[in-house]
């Protein structure tokens, strides 16, 4: 874990328990004083992905609610989870509509 995790990390250990208590990477980002990376805080969001995926940190965030928090229940692991979820066969639906209409497009 880098500088920049450890501090997010710990930022989000000391300030955001809990869906209700989940802080915006913008706040993020203004409160650390990191780099945001781009508009929608790139940066931000590639160290928290890290956070999970290599660091074990349960960090929760759902689509169009804004925030990261760490996760404090099992049932805020199972709305990020389902969100994650639903996220995924949304965007295989949408691959397999793009095959679909090449095949028709091809065939005429």
């Amino acid at each position: 874990m880098d500088n920049e995790q450890t501090a997010i990390s710990e930022y989000l250990r000391a300030n955001a328990l809990g869906y209700n208590n989940r802080k915006s990477s913008t706040q993020i980002r203004e409160d650390l004083k990191l780099a945001s990376g781009g508009v929608t805080n790139e940066h931000i969001r590639g160290l928290i992905r890290e956070l999970i995926l290599k660091h074990n940190v349960c960090i929760g965030s759902l689509m169009w609610k804004d925030g990261y928090w760490i996760i404090q229940t099992e049932e805020e692991l199972e709305n990020v989870c389902r969100s994650l979820e639903n996220r995924a066969n949304s965007i295989r639906n949408r691959a397999t509509a793009l095959r679909n209409s090449w095949r028709k497009q091809q065939n005429g």
